[in-house]
């Protein structure tokens, strides 16, 4: 991205939060996201997974299908997807350099930007579709400047970003259930009593619920082929056998919410059959979560179990799933970072009977936690001498023995480092 604008974007990342600057942007340009059908989708965890279930859903049935999420993890063009292809750079540039003026001129976020050209791109592309994940939270969001919505989705609530979503369970409800339009079906995966409770109590319109309207049954799993399958059940419809790639019980509702999702889109003329729905979720793609590599690097032959879990839902998802697949009959290596506005101490609490040494990787960001504030904490459950402090992931390297399970986890940015270094430096063995 052009530096002017990062310099710009750094200088409003504080700003109001509000949908006055973008809608004024989006205004000047002919207002593109109102020529877009879109299925608009909110929630602490699993917006990224659930977008991607259903974005791939849509593909196989020949709909040309956008694809809105963040954050990225190695290039920003991954923001911005048709039928599961990122924006060429060059076509990025050609966006950044026709719109930087206006960003400017209107004091728009860096994500506001991101949002007002993926509304630009997905429309003269003339997309069957678009998919679009929120930033943060939902009601003040960038992208809840949409109106015409086929169904929104909110994927799981739980306690995040308080300082600005609010202190309580409900507060939180109800600003990510502010991207909820008169018009649209809305969706739920496995969320909190109180938020259930909540959505009923403000929106006099049928709320479809996991657990309730549609769930997952027979859920299994094979240790040695990765992969899962379940049954699903809503009231018209069982299918059985759904094979998966993405690891994790979450990710299983995830797909339902996304296989629940073609019977609205069907409402509204799409046609989607079972083959379709097969066919997307078991090649559904997300990289990052609970994403295992086998790699060769510097003649040392590993296997990374790399996952993005953040918050401490994320954290309790990841330990469900590293138990499911037997990495926790003996303690392992760990690589942690945090950005500061996680309730990280609770976040290594629960990952500490796993742990046989950390390796903490000083990340050159402003909102990264340094390493030595974490060492600190690690040092009030384990030793001195399993706790290393490393400036980049060559040393790393240093550290690792070879055919150990190392595992990635803690934040998006640490993620996004090691996928790159893995890219660059590695022979995938598989």
């Amino acid at each position: 991205m052009n530096k002017i604008f990062f310099k710009i974007s750094k200088e409003y990342k504080n700003m109001t939060l509000g949908l006055t600057r973008v809608s004024k942007f989006l205004e000047s340009i002919g207002n593109p996201q109102d020529n877009l059908n879109t299925i608009h989708i909110a929630g602490t965890n699993g917006k990224g997974s659930t977008a991607t279930f259903i974005s791939e859903i849509l593909i196989a049935a020949g709909y040309k299908t956008a694809l809105y999420t963040s954050p990225h993890l190695i290039n920003i063009t991954e923001r911005f997807k048709i039928n599961g292809i990122n924006i060429t750079e060059r076509n990025f540039s050609i966006l950044e350099k026709k719109f930087l003026s206006k960003a400017l001129y209107y004091k728009v976020s860096y994500f506001e930007y991101l949002t007002v050209l993926a509304f630009f791109y997905f429309k003269t592309q003339k997309v069957d579709i678009a998919i679009i994940e929120t930033g943060l939270g939902g009601r003040l969001d960038a992208t809840n400047i949409i109106e015409k919505k086929i169904c929104c989705i909110i994927t799981s609530i739980s306690k995040e970003h308080q300082e600005i979503l609010g202190n309580t369970i409900e507060d939180i409800t109800s600003e990510k259930a502010g991207i909820i339009k008169k018009d649209a079906h809305v969706i739920c995966g496995e969320l909190p009593k109180r938020s259930i409770l909540h959505l009923k109590k403000i929106y006099n319109k049928k709320i479809y619920m996991y657990g309730y309207d549609f769930k997952v049954i027979n859920d299994r799993y094979n240790k040695l082929l990765y992969t899962q399958t379940f049954d699903y059940i809503d009231n018209s419809n069982k299918f059985k056998n759904m094979e998966i790639s993405l690891l994790g019980i979450h990710q299983n509702i995830n797909a339902s919410m996304a296989i629940f999702a073609t019977k609205l889109l069907k409402k509204n003329g799409y046609i989607l059959t079972e083959k379709h729905i097969r066919y997307g979720i078991k090649n559904a793609v997300w990289p990052g979560r609970f994403e295992i590599k086998r790699v060769s690097i510097y003649n040392k032959v590993n296997e990374f179990i790399i996952d993005g879990a953040h918050n401490i839902e994320g954290i309790n998802a990841f330990i469900k799933t590293f138990k499911r697949f037997d990495f926790s009959h003996k303690k392992r290596t760990f690589i942690f970072s945090v950005v500061e506005n996680k309730n990280y101490e609770d976040m290594i609490k629960i990952m500490i009977p796993f742990i046989k040494r950390v390796i903490l990787l000083n990340i050159k960001n402003e909102r990264i936690v340094p390493s030595i504030i974490l060492k600190k904490i690690f040092l009030k459950h384990i030793a001195k001498k399993r706790i290393y402090i490393c400036n980049s992931l060559d040393n790393v390297y240093n550290i690792l023995d070879t055919n150990e399970i190392v595992t990635v986890i803690g934040s998006l940015y640490l993620v996004g480092k090691v996928l790159n270094f893995i890219k660059l430096n590695s022979k995938n063995i598989y």
